[in-house]
């Protein structure tokens, strides 16, 4: 089974890259996308099933305050994209606060932290989102790719308070976040968002940091 999730993903991983993102001819594929990895992130972590299911609930209620209220990240509306959606908050955005918020809690037990990779990260995802993806739309406009400053402040924010409540996990790599920050910052890169994108390479960079030993005993029981 596990394999089988890789292979999947994997193939909707290229797929979407090649076609740089575009889902606006086939709107399912991007909630597909997120739903598949989220899932994987799980298969990998089952012991840490309950945090991720809080990251999940937790994320989505942060987006339907922020939906409704313009708390804490400004105010923006989500397109159909994304869809299906509840309260006007897609359930694939669930999906995706699990993703990264499994690849940040791998790296660091400090919820601010965690408040700033997860800062950081939007600084490579928001713009390829909100604008060639056009996931959503922001109301008010900000001097970076057109996102307001309050949003990153409004996700250090909110990260900090979804990991401070998140029961603690093992420190591990999170290849399934690892290849998501990777997806947009190879998008960043097509489109020519140059900041985004070596934003993105350094983050990708960092789990090699942390975690080289570990990684490098994997690779070599993997080619024998």
């Amino acid at each position: 089974m596990r394999r089988l999730l890789w292979i999947i993903f994997g193939v909707m991983w290229l797929g979407g890259l090649v076609a740089r993102g575009v889902s606006a001819a086939h709107p399912w594929m991007a909630p597909l996308f997120l739903l598949v990895a989220a899932v994987l992130a799980v298969y990998e972590h089952a012991a840490a099933w309950q945090a991720l299911f809080m990251a999940v609930v937790l994320g989505i209620a942060f987006e339907l305050i922020g939906v409704h209220t313009g708390l804490p990240f400004g105010r923006y509306v989500y397109t159909a994209v994304l869809a299906p959606s509840v309260f006007g908050v897609p359930l694939a955005i669930g999906c995706a606060w699990l993703i990264l918020l499994d690849f940040v809690r791998g790296l660091t037990g400090s919820p601010w932290q965690g408040g700033l990779l997860m800062a950081a990260i939007d600084l490579v995802i928001d713009p390829v989102a909100a604008g060639p993806l056009r996931y959503w739309t922001w109301f008010n406009h900000g001097p970076y790719f057109g996102i307001p400053s309050v949003n990153f402040a409004g996700w250090i924010f909110a990260s900090a308070v979804i990991l401070t409540v998140m029961p603690q996990t093992e420190r591990r790599p999170a290849y399934v976040g690892w290849s998501v920050i990777a997806f947009f910052t190879a998008l960043a890169f097509a489109f020519g968002m140059w900041l985004p994108a070596l934003i993105g390479c350094v983050l990708a960079g960092l789990p090699g940091v942390r975690f080289h030993a570990q990684i490098r005993a994997q690779v070599r029981l993997a080619l024998g």
